[in-house]
């Protein structure tokens, strides 16, 4: 916008808006002067005001689009991957062509500094303990139901990817990696819009499934008066297979042997997303919306597998004397087999589950904004899973059973104020509420009988999370923010366990946790001439051990190997220092990065021998330092054929020695681990070429060096995806193609060692696949007014507000 005298009409000061249409000019002497207020693509504003001693109100301006303008405009240049914030990296999604017509998982495997493991476990920099946000907030996920959820959700409904390292004191301390938060897509364009996608993908490597996976999806927006609304409903079906080697030694006290495990498993079913909501402008300044979704997941499906899940995955034992072996190669060792047996696994699970939420949002005065949401959860996954193991003539079955239930609430208020445009002071409260239930059971035999369990164990881990914070920050001479924050939360839990252990011997255990503890931010950032940023910020963070963490419940789906939970577990708590550098260029960006992170009791899988059988469960190590650099680059390069974003992760891992020991289901445990330390680095590439304007491809790579573990190290990885689009009809058809894990080397390998043991452990899972996908568009296609997110340089950022 400008501003101008009337007499002469000669330009004195203008100002661009923020990101809500704000603008704010001072230093004018009184009198009578036009604002222009101009925008692509519309009609010009403009309104004469006069001046005085007091401040003047402009009101809301609307803008009415120029049609002719509009039609004549034609976009030639590629949208940006990525946009850089010194406390936040924004990746847009709309232009991920190697994850087209995938889920939230094929997603994130294409971000930065983010690495996605064969069982979708996230981590960030290299750490687990990293929270996964929906639109700002938890939304009901947990370490249990994020999995299952973000497989099932499909990428055509994300706009964006947030990722938040060091998140303020106004947000939630969970997770000491930081924040992933998915911005879903909700256009508020007049009249209405939407789309059709249908996707089918086939997985190319050994062994072939048997049928492709494929997605259907529509989405429609509608904005009318002061109503938006939107409803997204897409169902997917999934085919896919995978292979499992394991070699372990036994060093035992008389002889060594060696147990040889081999596996090849099929997962496919399906099921339902939805997701919809309506927001209601009450007046020009407060809203009231509601907003939902869910995914429907049948256990007793009729139609067989197309809303439930199925698996099956038959496994191989060889146990090998190796006392006397010259060499593993050796053409005698087969003489050396000392037992062969088969066990199959053949099971069905369903994930239903949904989120639901109420907010409303007010301003008053310009300078105050008043937030609330109230948001309930409930996920489900349920599992019933069948064992035959056959030995020479003897034939032994099992049945497993399990079902999950997650409910939560969330009430929150935030205040905001601005008593100045260049300070602000926020303060709010939060409840977090959570009740936690699994219920499993095993039986011997083909006759099961409910009420005699062979094995039982009902968890119950009810929570209370209270919350208060305030932050306040500020702005000097244009250049030097500065926000400061402090958070405190009173946490209260409560676990009940009864169960019945493979000794069937019958135990009632309860236990109590409460404790308050303050969560300090602060953030200073100060802005260069030419375009160079610099910010220093610190968080204090916390990870709570949940779900099967904690859970003593016994897992036997492979005898040699059984797994539990471990109730005793504390938080780990970490302090994060960051030094981060942004410079822009007309076409190029950099992004720089320090960090240190302390962690205190760190939460890892440990691994024992008990007898012939390994097991594992979880123990909180003394400490784990972290000594890191991170580089981010986009560049336009060759006009606007080829956008370049880079990214290089390089930091130094030190775990300390300790040792660990106690009793877990009446398993006593013994472990000594040896202190390790390692320099690991990890590097993204995503090029995006525009060949044409309705012809564009995009290649991504992705490598990661060997990292540590408590117990062993993980090998590298690496892997490659590739996508082309086609667009048609003026942009309403598109059509994507594409491949991920071209060299198929998308594997885990790892190898772990204790007293007693020493293993090596090979998976592979929905390795290269093949899909193809299209799109089309239809409704009015207005333009929408861009909402451009503008850097405070406070330290703060958006909740992913729907747009």
């Amino acid at each position: 916008m400008s501003i101008s005298h009337v007499d002469n009409d000669t330009p004195i000061d203008g100002n661009i808006t923020d990101e809500n249409g704000e603008f704010i000019l001072t230093g004018l002497a009184d009198g009578t002067y036009n604002v222009t207020i101009s925008f692509v693509g519309y009609i010009t504003h403009i309104k004469t005001i006069a001046l005085s001693a007091k401040e003047v109100d402009l009101g809301i301006i609307y803008l009415q689009e120029d049609s002719e303008v509009l039609n004549e405009i034609e976009v030639v240049a590629q949208g940006s991957t990525m946009r850089f914030e010194l406390d936040k990296k924004i990746f847009s999604v709309d232009q991920n062509i190697a994850a087209a017509g995938g889920s939230a998982t094929d997603i994130l495997e294409n971000i930065p500094s983010v690495d996605v493991d064969q069982e979708g476990n996230i981590s960030l920099r290299n750490s687990e303990a990293v929270e996964i946000w929906i639109n700002g907030k938890p939304a009901g996920l947990t370490a249990e139901t994020r999995t299952q959820v973000l497989q099932q959700l499909p990428a055509e409904s994300i706009k964006e990817i947030e990722l938040i390292t060091n998140p303020s004191a106004k947000y939630s301390p969970e997770g000491t990696a930081g924040i992933i938060n998915l911005v879903m897509k909700k256009d508020r364009k007049p009249g209405y819009y939407g789309s059709v996608n249908i996707a089918l993908d086939y997985g190319l490597a050994q062994p072939w499934p048997k049928a492709p996976s494929g997605h259907l999806g529509f989405n429609i927006n509608l904005s009318k008066g002061i109503v938006d609304a939107y409803l997204n409903a897409g169902y997917f079906y999934h085919n896919e297979v995978g292979t499992s080697s394991t070699d372990r030694y036994n060093y035992n006290p008389t002889d060594t042997t060696l147990l040889v495990t081999r596996s090849t498993s099929n997962r496919q079913g399906g099921g339902l997303f939805l997701r919809g909501g309506v927001d209601v402008r009450l007046t020009d300044h407060s809203t009231i919306g509601v907003s939902a979704f869910g995914f429907v997941s049948l256990k007793n499906d009729p139609t067989g597998i197309f809303f439930s899940n199925h698996n099956s995955e038959p496994r191989t034992y060889q146990y090998y004397d190796v006392t006397q072996w010259d060499s593993p190669l050796s053409p005698n060792n087969q003489n050396s087999l000392l037992r062969e047996y088969e066990r199959t696994e053949q099971g069905h699970a369903s994930y239903p589950g949904y989120n639901t939420m109420l907010s409303w949002t007010t301003e008053f005065n310009k300078s105050h904004k008043l937030l609330a949401t109230a948001q309930f959860s409930q996920f489900v996954s349920t599992n019933d899973n069948f064992y035959i193991q056959s030995e020479s003539q003897t034939i032994l079955t099992q049945e497993q059973l399990s079902n999950n239930m997650d409910r939560s609430i969330q009430l929150k208020v935030d205040y905001e104020w601005k008593p100045t445009p260049q300070s602000r002071l926020e303060t709010g409260w939060q409840t977090d509420i959570a009740w936690r239930n699994t219920h499993a059971s095993a039986f011997n035999g083909e006759q099961r009988q409910d009420t005699l369990w062979n094995y039982y164990n009902d968890f119950q881990n009810n929570e209370q999370i209270h919350a208060l914070y305030v932050t306040y920050g500020n702005r000097w001479f244009d250049r030097l923010s500065l926000q400061v924050g402090l958070r405190g939360e009173y946490f209260m839990r409560h676990i009940a366990t009864e169960y019945i252990n493979l000794n069937e011997q019958r135990h009632i255990e309860e236990q109590d946790t409460a404790y308050f503890q303050l969560f300090p931010s602060a953030y200073i950032s100060y802005s260069f001439d030419n375009g160079h940023e610099l910010q220093l910020n610190y968080t204090r963070r916390v990870d709570r051990p949940r779900g099967h963490m904690i859970n003593p419940r016994i897992d036997f789906a492979d005898s040699t190997n059984i797994r539990f939970g471990n109730p005793s577990l504390l938080p780990s708590y970490s302090s994060a220092l960051e030094l981060n550098y942004l410079k822009n260029w007309e076409r190029h960006t950099l992004s720089g990065g320090i960090f240190w992170r302390a962690k205190e009791g760190v939460v890892q899988n440990i691994k024992f021998m008990d007898g012939q059988t390994m097991k594992n469960t979880f123990v909180n190590l003394s400490s784990r330092q972290e000594l890191g650099v991170e580089l981010v680059s986009k560049n336009r390069l060759f006009g606007e054929l080829l956008q370049l974003t880079t990214s290089v992760n390089c930091y130094y891992n030190a775990l300390k020695a300790n040792s660990y020991y106690g009793v877990i289901n009446g398993t006593p445990f013994d472990v000594e681990l040896k202190s390790q330390h390692i320099f690991v680095w990890f590097a993204r590439m995503n090029a995006s070429f525009m060949f044409t304007p309705t012809f564009s491809g995009q290649l991504s790579a992705m490598y990661h060096s060997p990292r540590v573990q408590a117990q062993g190290q993980s090998s590298h990885n690496y892997s490659i995806d590739f996508g082309l689009r086609k667009t048609f009809f003026d942009k309403k058809l598109s059509l994507a193609f594409n491949v991920r894990d071209l060299l198929n080397s998308r594997a885990r390998k790892n190898t772990s060692f204790g007293d007693g043991f020493w293993q090596y452990q090979k998976n592979r899972w929905n390795s290269r696949r093949v899909s193809l996908s299209i799109t089309y568009a239809f409704g009015n296609m207005n333009r929408k007014t861009p909402q451009h997110e503008m850097n405070t340089g406070l330290g703060g950022y958006s909740e992913g507000g729907e747009e």
